[in-house]
């Protein structure tokens, strides 16, 4: 039984290791239009928009993705990281939750804000595509990941 048990395990170590591998280390490829389709899909489903409403929202997110590639890319040219500023994030989501308000209806706005809530609450992606507050992976035993926790 423990040797079936220590079987197990071992190739489990062993899959995991040759799947990390064949990523090759190497980050995900950022494609503005996949970020797009998947924000405009989010408030799709939240919101019920008609195609139109569906086809302006997808052209905003598409719009702040370039945008954020292009910082990415810069940043990148220059040997530096990328710095995302709490405040500049935050002009961003107000801006875009105008232009969101300018498309949708303020039933469709009120239902997208609750599934953004909800999202956030879950500890999932937040409204402008990255984590929601305090929504950081929970480890095994219930804390979080703080360095004050470890």
């Amino acid at each position: 039984m423990m040797k079936k048990f220590f079987f197990s395990m071992m190739l489990a170590a062993i899959s995991l290791t040759s799947f990390a591998q064949q990523g090759g280390g190497q980050r995900r490829e950022f494609k503005p239009e996949d970020q797009a389709t998947r924000r405009a899909n989010q408030v799709k489903e939240a919101a019920k928009t008609t195609d139109e409403q569906y086809q302006k929202v997808y052209d905003l997110f598409l719009k702040q993705a370039q945008e954020s590639q292009a910082k990415m890319k810069e940043a990148q040219e220059k040997g530096e990281r990328p710095r995302f500023d709490r405040e500049e994030m935050q002009k961003q989501r107000e801006a875009t939750n105008a232009a969101l308000k300018e498309i949708l209806t303020e039933e469709q706005f009120a239902a997208y804000e609750k599934a953004q809530q909800e999202r956030m609450q879950r500890g999932g992606r937040g409204g402008q595509g990255g984590r929601g507050q305090g929504g950081g992976r929970q480890r095994p035993g219930g804390g979080s990941n703080n360095a004050q926790d470890i």
